[in-house]
C-alpha cells in the first residue's frame, strides 16, 4: 500500500529534481525525498519573490532556488533565474521566450543550470557549476537544448523541440565538452538523414555508446569520438507513413530507454495515433495508448 505524503491545493507548482519533489503551495516551499519519504520545508531567502518561485531543493552543501520573471511589451520574454545559496548567494539569469521554464540536470561532478522552450528556433544556453555550486563555465547551442548525458568525464548536450502544434521541429546537433569546458567534438545529424523531421534529439542515453532518439523514433547510435555508427528505425518510423513527434524521452537504468509519440501529420480533434515505445538496446515494443502520455517514470 502506497503512502499518502501530502495534500497539496491544486494551484500547487511542483519541480521533481532527482530524488527530491520541490511543491511551492501558498508561499510555502515544500521538499518531498522520495526514498524515504520525508517532508521538509524549506526558507526562502531574501531577494527571492516567492509570487515568482518556481523551485527550491536543498542539497545538504548548497540550496538551488529558481524563478520566472515575465516581461511583456513590445518585446515580450521571460527572464528565469536560478539563486545558487551557501552562506551567499549568486544568482544566473536567462532570457527566453515566453512559457519556457527552469530545466536541471545533475551528473557526478556537478549541475547542469538551462530552460526548456517551445520556441524551436531558439539558441540553448546552459551554465554548468561544479558539486559546491561554484561557476565552471557556459555554453550556447544553436537550437535549444534538449536534453543532457554525462559518461567518462564527457558532457553530451543535445537540441531539438517543437512548438505547441507540433508542425515545426527543429534541432538535430550533439554537442560533447570536457570537464574544463572545451569543446571535442559536434555532429549536426542532418547532416547524415536527409528528411527534416527525422534529425532533432528528443532524448539520449549514454551507455556503451551515445544513443540519441530522434523526433521521428529513429535511434542514432555514436560512439564517444563523435562517429555516427548506426541508425535504427522504430515500429513507430515504418509504420507511420508520416512523421510522429516524440513527445518525451525518459531513459533510466542502463537496459531501457522509453518515449511517448504523437503522429503529428494525422493529429485532429478526431484523429489521433499515439502510443508508447520501449527500446532496450536490442530492439523495441511499442503499444498504442488511449490518451496523451504527459510524463513517462521509469
Amino acid at each position: 500500500m502506497g503512502k499518502f505524503l501530502k495534500n497539496f491545493p491544486i494551484q500547487a507548482g511542483q519541480f521533481s529534481l532527482g530524488n527530491t519533489i520541490s511543491a511551492v503551495s501558498s508561499f510555502r516551499l515544500l521538499n518531498i525525498n522520495l526514498k524515504d519519504l520525508t517532508t521538509t520545508e524549506l526558507n526562502t531567502p531574501e531577494g527571492i519573490d516567492s509570487a515568482e518561485l518556481v523551485f527550491g531543493v536543498n542539497f545538504g552543501n548548497i540550496s538551488l532556488y529558481s524563478t520566472i520573471h515575465p516581461v511583456r511589451g513590445k518585446y515580450s520574454f521571460d527572464v528565469i533565474e536560478y539563486h545558487v545559496c551557501t552562506q551567499n548567494c549568486s544568482v544566473y539569469s536567462f532570457r527566453t521566450p515566453q512559457d519556457s521554464y527552469p530545466m536541471v540536470y545533475t551528473f557526478p561532478k556537478g549541475y547542469i543550470l538551462t530552460f526548456k522552450t517551445n520556441e524551436v528556433f531558439a539558441r540553448g544556453s546552459a551554465v554548468v557549476l561544479d558539486k559546491n555550486g561554484d561557476f565552471m563555465w557556459n555554453l550556447t547551442t544553436r537550437y535549444a537544448i534538449s536534453d543532457f548525458e554525462y559518461s567518462n568525464d564527457a558532457l553530451f548536450f543535445s537540441t531539438g523541440g517543437a512548438e505547441s502544434g507540433g508542425t515545426i521541429i527543429a534541432g538535430g546537433d550533439i554537442y560533447a565538452f570536457s570537464l574544463n569546458g572545451s569543446l571535442k567534438w559536434h555532429i549536426d545529424l542532418s547532416s547524415y538523414d536527409g528528411k527534416f523531421y527525422d534529425w532533432a534529439v528528443a532524448g539520449m542515453k549514454a551507455r556503451d555508446d551515445l544513443y540519441a532518439i530522434g523526433y521521428t523514433g529513429r535511434v542514432y547510435v555514436i560512439d564517444f569520438n563523435g562517429t555516427l555508427k548506426k541508425i535504427t528505425a522504430s515500429p513507430v518510423s515504418k509504420r507511420l507513413k508520416t512523421p510522429s513527434l516524440i513527445k518525451g524521452v525518459k531513459a533510466a537504468k542502463n537496459d531501457l530507454m522509453a518515449f511517448a509519440y504523437i503522429d503529428i501529420k494525422r493529429s485532429g480533434l478526431f484523429r489521433e495515433a499515439k502510443g508508447i515505445c520501449v527500446y532496450d538496446f536490442k530492439g523495441f515494443k511499442c503499444w498504442k495508448t488511449k490518451e496523451r502520455l504527459v510524463k513517462i517514470l521509469v
